[in-house]
């Protein structure tokens, strides 16, 4: 087996250079007429101006070129700033695509010149970056081909991988992490997928731009037949292997362009070798000599990032309750001198839950969409109070309602009167049941609360997650809990995230035998314990906006929210405790990515396991005056 792995692995390294040399022979042979020295004439008959454009062609696509391992250091959330990252990249592909075997160079490159880097990491990023522009490529010929339509491609062809590539869109959304024998997957994310492919864009058609102007007068070819032909030509020489594409790339071009001169052509493509394959290996080749010559930084664990360990109760007077749910969802608190918010990854989205807990929405929007733009995702703001969304709609933001919140003031709270005709009948009920309350100040009996909890997910469904807590044994603990006994038989419980000043409803859970009014006996009790306890504000948490709305987007969205938030039914128990509805609103930087955030959290709310991921986020602000800090919840 050993022996088959070696030759298999000399076998890919042998295959390109046997490759090229063949495609040589064969160029050799179709030009063996031409006159060598009427063809560096030709060359030297380029012009200063064309070669100063063909120059500034160049650097706009290797301008392209660094930005992909931008996206793909975000991706893995390395510890790097974007000019490192882009330096190194250009350095990576600038020797890569001219000395053949791009991922062993690009590798051993971004390895050497970044440091903490491990070589794992350096492949991860190596990897990421010759696979996302192959298929970036693809899409990119495919829409050259459809808008400068060409013969030398079938017509089918590109609608079927403009298909495939929507079909990957749709999967990169709907799962963005692909689980399998225990290893994880993480797909790029829809707003990484967009860049890439705007940069794939730029960089091919600036390089198809570059020998464009190369071309001689007199050539008659334009420059709209020109481009879907040297995408061709590209892609084979990058799927060839080849050291600088030598061979393939000017077979594609001659075979695809047969009835034009091929001196022209061919004096051109050098032209374009020394501006875009041999200049740019030279200043890279300088580059990493000049970093050879330093030692490379000691590689330091990834756990070694600027991290604070979140305490057992991360939780303020200042904060809000619910706050806690972070707890389990993989959230964290981001800090920076504009204020402190949570926030959680899903998906596609950063969000920031609920107002900020110093700051205010205008202030904190910048940061949020730089520590978004370094995770490769979109900025949302779900679930902040009315006065934070007129910050946001000033500042430019889409802003949508979606939710009130049932808030009830203690010293306030009564059962007398006829809007709370319900709630009085659904209490006789579980006093006639003859249930009796309690609250743990010790220790929870965790085993009696999982088989309520499960015998509750059994007859209702997986429980809904995100802002709405799931029972695990070390999240309650962390809460408020009241119990609901019938004859000793644990039959129902409640828990609250508190603070000092408010506690908010989390988990409701009862046997499916247990008394009508089981859950208003747990909740008016709590209420009451949090009047003794001096609490001045109880939050029965949110429940779904009704779905109406002045737009259709906004009719849309609301009517999401209505649907996988609970429904009606929420709205209608909370409603039994006349409480004081709030209006909860959410918001994204502009209508699209509300509507893609929106999609985001209702597939993180309806996921049968946990919605996020542990969040690292502390390069997001390091190129700027503002200092970042990110507490990870325990």
């Amino acid at each position: 087996m050993t022996t088959f792995h070696t030759i298999n692995k000399m076998f890919r390294h042998i295959l390109p250079l046997a490759l090229g040399v063949v495609c040589c022979v064969v160029l050799a042979q179709q030009l063996g007429d031409m006159d060598l020295s009427a063809l560096w004439s030709a060359v030297m008959s380029v012009s200063m101006w064309q070669w100063g454009m063909a120059l500034a062609a160049s650097a706009v696509s290797f301008f392209a070129v660094a930005r992909y391992d931008v996206i793909a250091q975000r991706h893995f959330q390395m510890s790097h700033t974007a000019p490192d990252a882009m330096l190194t990249g250009a350095t990576a592909i600038g020797l890569g695509q001219t000395l053949g075997a791009g991922a062993v160079v690009g590798t051993f490159v971004r390895w050497r010149m970044t440091p903490n880097m491990s070589f794992k990491d350096a492949a991860r990023v190596t990897a990421f970056v010759t696979v996302t522009f192959l298929a970036a490529l693809a899409v990119t010929i495919a829409m050259a081909a459809l808008a400068l339509p060409t013969p030398h491609i079938p017509t089918f062809l590109p609608y079927l991988i403009l298909a495939v590539a929507l079909g990957v869109t749709v999967l990169a959304f709907v799962f963005p992490v692909l689980s399998r024998q225990g290893r994880r997957v993480t797909l790029p994310t829809l707003p990484a997928i967009a860049a890439l492919l705007a940069l794939c864009l730029v960089d091919t058609v600036f390089a198809g731009l570059a020998l464009f102007l190369l071309l001689p007068a007199d050539l008659a070819l334009s420059f709209a037949t020109l481009l879907p032909v040297f995408l061709i030509a590209l892609g084979a020489a990058i799927f060839s292997g080849t050291p600088g594409g030598v061979g393939p790339f000017e077979l594609t071009l001659l075979a695809l362009l047969p009835n034009h001169p091929e001196p022209a052509l061919m004096a051109a493509v050098l032209a374009f070798r020394a501006i875009y394959y041999a200049l740019p290996a030279i200043l890279a080749g300088a580059v990493l000599l000049h970093r050879l010559t330093r030692p490379k930084t000691t590689f330091a664990p990834r756990q070694a990032r600027a991290y604070q360990a979140f305490g057992d109760s991360p939780l303020t007077s200042s904060s809000r309750a619910e706050l806690g749910v972070i707890r389990q969802n993989g959230g964290a608190l981001m800090s920076c001198e504009a204020g402190r918010c949570g926030i959680v990854r899903i998906g596609q989205t950063l969000v920031a839950l609920f107002d900020p807990i110093e700051g205010n929405a205008h202030t904190m929007a910048r940061p949020l969409k730089r520590a978004a733009r370094a995770q490769n995702r979109i900025a949302c703001k779900y679930k902040i109070s009315a006065r934070h969304a007129t910050h946001a709609r000033k500042a430019g933001w889409a802003v949508v309602h979606i939710s009130d919140e049932a808030i009830i003031y203690p010293e306030q709270h009564t059962v007398d009167g006829p809007k709370f005709r319900q709630l009085r009948r659904k209490l006789r009920h579980a006093e006639q049941a003859k249930l009796t309350v309690e609250r743990p100040t010790t220790h929870l009996p965790l085993n009696d609360m999982a088989r309520v909890s499960t015998a509750w997910e059994t007859r209702h469904g997986v429980p809904r997650g995100l802002t709405m807590g799931r029972f695990e044994s070390l999240y309650v603990e962390h809460q408020n809990v009241f119990l609901a006994y019938q004859n000793a038989r644990l039959v129902g419980f409640v828990s609250f995230h508190a603070t000092k000043d408010e506690w908010c409803l989390d988990l409701m859970r009862v046997l499916p035998d247990a008394p009508d009014g089981t859950m208003h006996f747990l909740v008016q009790k709590a209420i009451q314990a949090a009047l003794e306890a001096d609490v001045t504000r109880v939050s029965l948490a949110a429940a779904p906006a009704t779905p109406t709305g002045r737009t259709q987007l906004e009719r849309f969205l609301r009517k999401q929210h209505f649907k996988h938030g609970g429904g009606a039914g929420l709205r209608q128990f909370k409603a039994c405790f006349a409480p004081h509805w709030q209006p909860l609103f959410m918001a994204a930087p502009g209508p699209i990515q509300l509507g893609m955030a929106t999609l985001d959290l209702i597939r993180a709310v309806n996921l049968r396991s946990a919605p996020a991921t542990p969040i690292m986020l502390a390069p997001a602000l390091q190129n700027t005056t503002e200092k970042q800090t990110l507490s990870q919840t325990s």
